[in-house]
Formats: C-alpha cells, structure tokens, sequence
C-alpha cells in the first residue's frame, strides 16, 4: 500500500539526506514497525512507527553493517546518522533494486542456495544485534496454548498438543543465522535473480529450519524437501509450519476487532494435521 508522502515526511526525508531529490516521493505502508519513503535510486528513509520501533533502530542499523558484504545479496546499510523528531526515530537506507517475486513458485536452486548461504553466516559477529528467538510473537507460554487449544476443534486439538510438545526439541538445535520473515517485498528480484534482502529486524540465532519454513510459506509449501538442505532440517521445517498456522490463531484469538475463528481455522486446519502427522514417533 503506497501514498504521497507528508510535507512533515518530506521535511525529515530532506533533513537526512539534503543531497537527493524527495520530489513526488511516495511511502510504503506495509510494514508493521516502519514505514518507508521512497523517491530516488539512491537511498529511501526508514521511519519507525512506534517508540519500541525507535529504541530498536540503532541494533537493527549495526546488525545491517556488520551483515553489508557476508552475503551474496545486497544488503540496506545507512546512508545517514538516525534522526530523532518527536520521540520517533528516521534514518536514510541504501535503496535496493527489484520487486516481490510472484507467490506459490520459485526456482528451488536459488531458494535452496539462500537457505544455505545464511546458514554459512558467522554468528559470533553479530550476536549482540540480533533479535532473540520468537521477538515477534512471544514464546509458547502455558497460557497462550491454553488460549489456543480452548478455540480449536476437537480434531485439532490432538494436533496442536503434539506440536507444542516439539517445542522443548525444537530448542535444542544448533542455531543458525534465521532472517524472521523471508517473504514477500522483504526479498527483491529481478526476474528469476534474488537481488537483496530487506527488513532483518527479527534476525536471530535460531533452528535454520525456520529459514526453509518461511520461504516454503511464499513460494510453495511444496518446496520444503526441495530446498531444504537435509532431511532433518526439512522435516524441523514441517513442524514450523504447523506452529506457525498455531501462531496465526494465537494472534487473531488477542486482536480485539472483530475476527472469523471458525474461517482462519478452516484455512490452517490442514497444516496443523499435515505438521503433527509428521512428527516422528
């Protein structure tokens, strides 16, 4: 979703970076922390939405650098320093060419090659920038299930128990480099060719897994054995993606705007048996 910009957007865009031209610039909303405006080849500017967005600027721009050159995609690196305008935070971001890649396809090599190139990344520079594990959403508490498991069917029910069990599992493998939300307009392409990888501010040493779940979830849930590295790191895939459809509930059951249960689980339904069915005895 996309809109002209504000003069008070226009105004911090010129402040940050007084070398580019903002005119006619538009700004991208889909973001759930940050908005973006864009107007130039150059750079765009990065505004955070909300205070707890603005405290996490500064982590999310050093982890960028210190990522900017280990990957063979071009990374958003600060052009400016973070500018402060009534207690929300802006800074001016590398552009990076491409678009979305369509959903429900891809070429499994190029997705595959992703998977293992983030897995090759050095964790122990970057350990102090990184998010923790499940930042986003919050762990699987007791009562969060509890929540869960009262709105499920009985059919599911069964399920959904079994994948929380793999949960304590889940947490004892080795970490890997995991981005958080491989999707999307989060990936720029160029035709068939991954240019650049954006919005890293959930990136955490986590299951790798998770990496191969998320791209599966865009491109494909048929890609999982496709791109995965192993099968063991498919099968932890699988597993993610059933708690992931768990997830999607958990979110619904908490927003306080109307919302259609009994849809939403229709749709994830499937994934949670298809999940629990292969988890191994």
């Amino acid at each position: 979703m996309s809109r002209p910009a504000t003069s008070e957007e226009l105004r911090i865009a010129r402040q940050l970076r007084p070398d580019l031209s903002w005119e006619d610039a538009g700004v991208n909303e889909g973001g759930q922390f940050h908005k973006v405006v864009i107007a130039n080849p150059h750079s765009v500017i990065r505004m955070a939405r909300t205070p707890q967005a603005s405290a996490q600027m500064p982590r999310s721009v050093k982890l960028l650098e210190q990522l900017s050159g280990q990957l063979d995609y071009q990374i958003p690196v600060a052009t400016s320093q973070i500018l402060q305008v009534n207690g929300l935070s802006s800074v001016a971001m590398s552009f990076i060419p491409g678009s979305a890649h369509e959903p429900h396809y891809g070429d499994p090599k190029v997705l595959g090659k992703l998977v293992n190139d983030l897995a090759a990344v050095e964790l122990e520079p970057l350990s102090k920038y990184l998010a923790e594990p499940f930042a986003f959403r919050g762990e699987w508490t007791e009562k969060r299930q509890q929540q869960c498991f009262d709105a499920l069917p009985d059919q599911l029910r069964g399920a959904a128990r079994r994948l929380w069990a793999q949960l304590d599992e889940l947490a004892q493998v080795p970490p890997g480099l995991v981005h958080g939300d491989l999707a999307g307009h989060n990936m720029h392409w160029v035709g068939e060719e991954l240019i650049g990888i954006l919005d890293w501010d959930l990136a955490a040493a986590w299951d790798p897994a998770l990496n191969t779940a998320y791209l599966s979830l865009w491109h494909g849930l048929q890609m999982v054995d496709l791109i995965a590295p192993n099968r063991d790191e498919a099968y932890r895939a699988k597993i993610w993606l059933g708690l992931m459809s768990l997830e999607r509930l958990s979110d619904t059951l908490l927003r306080a705007d109307d919302r259609n249960i009994d849809k939403l689980i229709d749709k994830i339904g499937p994934r949670i048996l298809e999940a629990a069915q292969a988890v191994r005895n």
